[in-house]
């Protein structure tokens, strides 16, 4: 017999945020300081989550605000018309 290890693909190594060590998906659309306080504020709520205790709402409010970028929105270019 083949053992289970065999037969179950490995799955792919989630790529990470060299400093902080949160998953890069996390801290996508964010630089410098306000980065750093995503990481901080997401491993807060993940030790919080894995005791069982209560998030509290003022720290789920602090990541969104965190995760927000600027409000810049990119424009497509007109579609030209059929001839």
């Amino acid at each position: 017999m083949t053992s289970r290890e065999s037969l179950v693909p490995k799955r792919k190594r989630v790529p990470k945020d060299k400093r902080s060590k949160v998953p890069k998906k996390y801290l996508s659309g964010t630089k410098g300081t306000k980065r750093t306080q995503l990481a901080s504020v997401i491993k807060r709520i993940a030790k919080l989550y894995k005791e069982g205790k209560t998030v509290p709402k003022s720290l789920l409010k602090q990541r969104i605000a965190l995760g927000k970028g600027s409000a810049k929105k990119k424009r497509s270019k007109a579609k030209k018309g059929r001839r």
